[in-house]
């Protein structure tokens, strides 16, 4: 009976193409020129032997790198349902992809040991969570972080938008509109909510916090269900996501309450809310290069260069769900 076939190596694939190994492996390496007769005579050696190629991860290693970049989203079970996440998600994938980056997605589980995962970087994102367990020892093993939208641990990079200055011009809009008693319905505490709320207290500092849920659909219409259930004196009800804002207009229809006639509702984000039939007054932010942001932050960082956070600007976006008090 034969034995086991054994697997090629570049050795096999040298010797086959009459060249030595160091020129077999430039061929695949590509770090130095090698003519193209030779290049040609390695390859076809390798199909011969059923060479695939050397192994990357092994190559990486011997370098003092992994090609794998963590990204820590929060619960993974719910980060996909977040229609905020995406775009930041598919941008910052598209940057570290282009420089042939692995990628692995990472909860933020206290009781997951991340100590033996080799990787050359994480990105904390879209957590929202003060502490993590993984993030000390990141630190002592040296391994580059960027965290997007806090928390500001020391020693990482910190990609951020203006939260406070969109919401406060969102709290002016309504000012405007002659709106005095406005209530608002916030996100978990975190860096993005305490500073969404404080852009919410410049201009209407006694504003009622309504109660603070997760940006989900269900979740937020039980909770404005609630709330409208006690008649509140308020004329507008500003969000902190515009997933918790079409769940306030749903709630509001279901109970014949005309928006933005009766209640005035805005959101932040600048998502897609098609379930909606109007369009939402909300604060936009740049998914896209906030993402691409991420990714060159990550970049510099695992290239040791230097890379300073970033701040970037939001948009106010006027619709059909505000209207005067």
């Amino acid at each position: 009976m034969a034995g086991p076939t054994r697997t090629p190596t570049l050795a096999d694939v040298a010797a086959a193409a009459g060249v030595s190994l160091s020129t077999a492996s430039l061929t695949f390496s590509r770090n130095k020129p090698v003519s193209e007769s030779t290049r040609q005579r390695v390859l076809s050696a390798a199909t011969a032997l059923g060479y695939a190629g050397p192994n990357a991860l092994a190559r990486n290693l011997r370098q003092g790198r992994s090609g794998v970049i963590g990204i820590a989203l929060g619960p993974l079970s719910t980060a996909f349902r977040d229609p905020a996440a995406l775009p930041l998600l598919d941008a910052v994938c598209e940057g570290l992809e282009s420089a042939g980056l692995g990628l692995l997605l990472m909860g933020d589980n206290e009781d997951v040991d991340h100590s033996q995962i080799p990787l050359d970087g994480v990105i904390y994102m879209i957590c929202g969570r003060e502490t993590w367990a993984a993030q000390a020892d990141l630190a002592a093993r040296g391994v580059p972080m960027v965290v997007v939208e806090g928390p500001t641990w020391p020693g990482t990079t910190f990609v951020d938008i203006d939260h406070r200055a969109g919401v406060a011009a969102l709290a002016a809009h309504l000012r405007d509109l002659g709106h005095r008693r406005v209530a608002t319905m916030t996100l978990q505490p975190s860096h993005p909510e305490r500073e969404r709320l404080a852009g919410l207290r410049e201009v209407f500092p006694d504003a009622h916090v309504i109660g603070a849920c997760e940006s989900d659909l269900s979740a937020a219409q039980i909770m404005a269900a609630t709330y409208l259930e006690t008649a509140p004196d308020v004329t507008a009800v500003v969000c902190h996501s515009d997933v918790q804002a079409a769940a306030v207009i749903l709630e509001s229809t279901r109970r014949d309450l005309r928006v933005p006639e009766d209640l005035s509702v805005s959101g932040f984000d600048g998502v897609a809310t098609p379930w909606l039939d109007l369009e939402l007054t909300t604060v936009v932010q740049p998914f896209a290069e906030k993402g691409r942001a991420t990714a060159r932050a990550m970049l510099a960082r695992i290239n040791g260069e230097p890379v300073s956070d970033v701040l970037l600007s939001v948009q106010l976006r006027i619709g059909g769900s505000t209207g005067p008090a």
